[in-house]
């Protein structure tokens, strides 16, 4: 190769990388026509009836039509709501809500690289660049309607600026509005206040206001949502979802990841179903009633489902790659089982070398006492772990968190490589 592109290629291979990123995951969008199916369609038709004016309202599968009367607090208004502001400005199309996905994955491309820049060196950051830009789920998934993409890039956004700006103001908003996103992260914010309690550089009355004004601004975005399920549904609930999910995965039939409730023998669900919708409220309540209970009489199945649903996260049931690879209401396009083939054989080495990063992260902690931004790394994969342990085996709960191990997993490489080749160091 000419020694002057060579050159070219060395002086600008940030924005040829983000270039490749952004070109490749167009040419997905625009090129296969994924159909949303199950909890897409439900996305989608929200944000439909929102940036209409006919409320959040519940509705069944598989094309979930709201039944007015019937709100819903299945899953928090993040991302619906978010859909429904680009549906009322630009219209109701599968494109825009598709679109939107690869401006946000540019920018988890972009904030990726940066924290590796700042925390690593440049050879960890274009490896980081490398591997998210040209990764088949980060690339995928921009055809998906769910929400993890956008949850990606909040978190991204929030842990950027968390350790380059730092205002409460900001990171409590901008967490807030994450925490309306995905169920998952309701307890984040415990987190970046942990972070804050534990950090050495900050006396305790600095770390005292932080905490206030970040509280009081998180509870400025996440107060609205609490009041109105009070005043509809008669209690402040985040999610009812809630209960649903940690009775599915803690009852005498759960896999690990899964499964439909209303299928198991003599199913409790079923006297709050019926042909209109489903109760919320008494779902998620029982549910939650059920499953602590089984919890507490069967802790020896709980402790194996819990293991169980890890391994179904990082190993057994990496196949997510098939949400995107969906051409229909039950409908996968013929190469969906070869792409989840392809998913297996690329991302298990990669949560191996996730895993090995992390065993090294807690072995710098224990003995050094480390509070910085690899610290940080290990308190978010515990937080999501344990999440996973307790509620669903599940890859869509991993994959918001690629870009934040992608870091992890290029600074392992560039220490591997590092050895063997000396122009790496």
């Amino acid at each position: 190769m000419n020694s002057k592109v060579l050159d070219f290629i060395k002086k600008n291979h940030f924005f040829l990388l983000m270039l490749i990123g952004v070109i490749l995951r167009l040419v997905w969008v625009f090129v296969f026509p994924t159909y949303p199916y199950t909890d897409f369609m439900w996305y989608h038709v929200k944000g439909i009836e929102i940036s209409q004016g006919q409320g959040f309202l519940n509705g069944i599968y598989p094309h979930y039509i709201g039944n007015p009367g019937f709100p819903t607090a299945f899953r928090p208004i993040g991302y619906p709501g978010t859909l429904a502001v680009l549906y009322y400005l630009f219209g109701s199309s599968f494109l825009v809500g598709k679109l939107f996905n690869v401006a946000l994955s540019t920018l988890i491309m972009f904030l990726t690289y940066k924290l590796a820049l700042k925390f690593f060196n440049p050879k960890v950051a274009i490896i980081t660049l490398t591997i998210f830009a040209l990764s088949p789920l980060a690339i995928t998934y921009n055809s998906i309607l769910g929400s993890e993409v956008l949850f990606s890039a909040i978190l991204m956004l929030s842990i950027y600026l968390f350790f380059t700006k730092n205002n409460p103001v900001f990171i409590g908003l901008l967490i807030g509005y994450l925490t309306l996103v995905r169920p998952i992260g309701m307890f984040i914010p415990a987190i970046f206040a942990l972070f804050i309690f534990i950090k050495k550089d900050m006396i305790f009355k600095e770390k005292l206001k932080y905490m206030i004004v970040f509280g009081v601004f998180f509870g400025m975005v996440v107060s609205p949502w609490l009041i109105r399920n009070y005043i509809v549904l008669g209690e402040p609930v985040f999610s009812t979802n809630g209960g649903y999910v940690i009775y599915v995965n803690n009852n005498d039939y759960a896999t690990g990841s899964w499964s439909d409730p209303y299928k198991y023998p003599h199913s409790p669900f079923l006297q709050y179903r019926t042909e209109d919708g489903f109760d919320e409220m008494a779902i998620h309540n029982l549910g939650k009633e059920l499953a602590v209970q089984w919890i507490k009489e069967n802790p020896k199945q709980f402790i194996r489902l819990a293991f169980l649903r890890i391994a179904n996260s990082y190993w057994i049931k990496t196949d997510d790659i098939m949400w995107s690879l969906t051409t229909g209401l039950n409908e996968w396009h013929p190469m969906t089982s070869r792409a989840i083939k392809l998913e297996k054989l690329l991302y298990r080495p990669f949560y191996i070398v996730l895993f090995i990063f992390i065993i090294y992260t807690v072995i710098r902690f224990i003995r050094h006492r480390k509070i910085d931004f690899i610290t940080f790394i290990l308190l978010i994969f515990l937080y999501f772990n344990a999440m996973m342990f307790v509620l669903e085996g599940n890859a869509r709960y991993v994959f918001p968190l690629h870009p934040i191990y992608t870091i992890g997993v290029a600074f392992v490489i560039y220490k591997i490589l590092s050895k063997f080749l000396p122009a790496m160091k």
